[in-house]
Formats: C-alpha cells, structure tokens, sequence
C-alpha cells in the first residue's frame, strides 16, 4: 500500500510538470514570450473565443493535478505561475464577461492561494464586473489606461447589457446593437475613438427611449410595445423618417394594443394559463385585422406572438398596476 501511495505520488508530480509545460507551450504557440510580466498580454490574447477555451483548458488541467500535488513541497516552484495564470484568467473575466473564466468552480484549497494574490492585485473574485449602467463603470474602466483595454471592456459590457435585456425591448437594443457593429467596423484598430464611440453608446442606452420622443407613452412599460409595432410594419425606420400619417396609425393601434394586454393579464393566473394567454392572443389578432394594414393581416399570428411574448417580459408575473 505505501509502495502504491508512492508511485501514485510520483505520477502525480510528473502529471505536474507536463501540465506545467503545457501551459508554457499554449503561451508560446501565440508568441506570447513575456506572461509572467506582461499580463496585459496574455489578457488581450482570450479575446478570442476559441484561444480562451484553450487557455480555460489547460488552466484546468494545471489546477487539477496541483491540488493533487499539494502540500507537497514540489507544488511549491509551481505555485506563483499557478498565481498568475488565475490573475490573468480573472482580469480577462472581467473585461471579456465570460463567466467560464471565474475562479469558482476550482478546489477550496487552490482557491485560497489564488484569491489572496488576486485581492492583493486589486481583482477580487468574490465581485461581479460592474454592471454597464452603474455610475461607477467608467471610471473603473479609465483606470486602464491603455484605450484598447478601455474598448474592450466596454464592448463587452455593451453586448452583455444587450443581451441581457433585449427581450425587454428588442427594438430598442436591436438599434443599438446594430449601431454598435457599426462603430465596431469604422473603428477598428483605432482603439482610442472606439473607445469614445463605445462609452457615446454607453451613455445613449442609459438615457434610454427618454431621451427620445414616446408620443404620450410611458418609456419602459408601453414603448417597447410602440418599438416592436413600427418595427413590424416599417422596418427599420426611424419616427423620424415616418409621416404624421403612420405615427398616428402606430399611436392608436399601440394604445389599443396595451389597453387589451393591461385588461387581460388581470386576471387570476394569467401567467400560468395557456388557455388564457391565447384568448388575450385572439383579441391582439382581432385588433390587427381590424386595422385593415395588408402587412398586418399577413404577419398577423407572428405578431400577435411577439406582442404575447414582449408582454411577459415587461408586465410579467411581478407586475402590478
């Protein structure tokens, strides 16, 4: 039995220093010379998707056979390597907000080396990346000075942001999202007016439809609905680009529109019920026809659909009038 605990040990430790290698050949294989230094490199290389998954990999492998390792004095050589490779991990979580590069999931034992090093780096796993919209978020992104760092970070932020709610609004953040492809396009490579672009669109989403005209409607719970009707009906056109004619069109029919939604998700269990959800469909589907719009009778079911849909979203089950 001791001579197995020994061969078990010695494998373990061979295990080590392959994996150890390893981590050192993913670095050079993207002539990355200098990681130990030069984190922002390393950082700057998991903007790929792929790279970062073969990073996240070999990390995993590096940790798993470490914490076998450890206490033996042999995990010891490895364990500053051990420290940067998460501080670099972690700092690429935080800009990339990819959560498959969080330190969570690793053993309690590795993690309590990781985090004091990481807290002592100013990165703190225990705190999510701050959120788009905090007041917070620019500064803390300007404090990298470097304007490619600041766009990164802040493109991810944005398509996080967008993601997150875009069913709350999906045209509100399908213009920004479109917007902000082409910002992307147009400034590539010049880092810093992308990042004055980014941080432009940034605060825009902040403002959000206030800063635009709602035409009477309350900006968060009824002009999604608005958003979503003239999107429907005219594409991508701006209000601006629309005549008094068809604002007016959209206006009535979207008040018709929500004054059925308002009525109907009253009633008990609404949310629970199929039955009820595709009455409150049939009126959405009645007040289209009765518009007698060609587009509207022919996207007629879809429509009524995504209209259900926007529905729960904004006066889910939590709403109340």
């Amino acid at each position: 039995e001791i001579s197995q605990v020994v061969v078990n040990e010695a494998k373990s430790k061979d295990e080590l220093k392959y994996f150890h290698n390893q981590l050192e050949e993913f670095f050079k294989k993207y002539k990355i010379d200098n990681w130990r230094e030069n984190f922002e490199d390393g950082i700057e290389l998991l903007v790929d998707e792929e790279v970062r998954n073969e990073f996240i990999s070999c990390v995993r492998e590096f940790q798993r056979v470490i914490d076998k390792v450890l206490p033996d004095p042999e995990a010891s050589k490895y364990l500053n390597d051990l420290k940067i490779v998460n501080f670099i991990k972690e700092s690429a979580r935080n800009r990339y907000r990819d959560d498959k590069l969080s330190i969570k999931d690793i053993s309690k034992k590795v993690r309590e080396i990781v985090e004091e090093y990481l807290i002592s780096k100013g990165v703190d796993p225990k705190i999510p990346p701050i959120p788009l919209l905090e007041d917070n978020f620019i500064a803390e992104v300007k404090k990298k000075k470097i304007p490619k760092a600041q766009a990164q970070e802040l493109k991810s932020a944005i398509e996080e942001h967008i993601s997150k709610h875009s069913e709350e609004d999906p045209e509100f953040y399908e213009r920004f999202s479109d917007r902000l492809n082409r910002v992307l396009e147009e400034y590539k490579e010049n880092w810093e007016l992308l990042a004055q672009e980014l941080e432009i669109i940034r605060n825009n989403i902040k403002q959000g439809r206030e800063s635009e005209d709602t035409f009477g409607f309350e900006p968060k719970k009824e002009m999604p609905f608005f958003g979503l009707l003239k999107q429907e009906i005219y594409g991508k056109k701006s209000t601006k680009e629309l005549s008094d004619e068809e604002i007016d069109f959209l206006v009535e029919l979207t008040r018709d529109i929500i004054e059925i939604i308002k009525r109907e998700i009253q009633v008990v269990d609404f949310w629970e019920s199929f039955t009820k959800q595709k009455r409150v469909k049939s009126h959405i589907i009645n007040q289209l026809l009765n518009t007698k719009n060609n587009t509207l009778f022919v996207k007629r079911n879809e429509i009524a659909q995504k209209l259900l849909e926007l529905s729960s979203h904004v006066y889910g089950k939590n709403y109340a009038n």
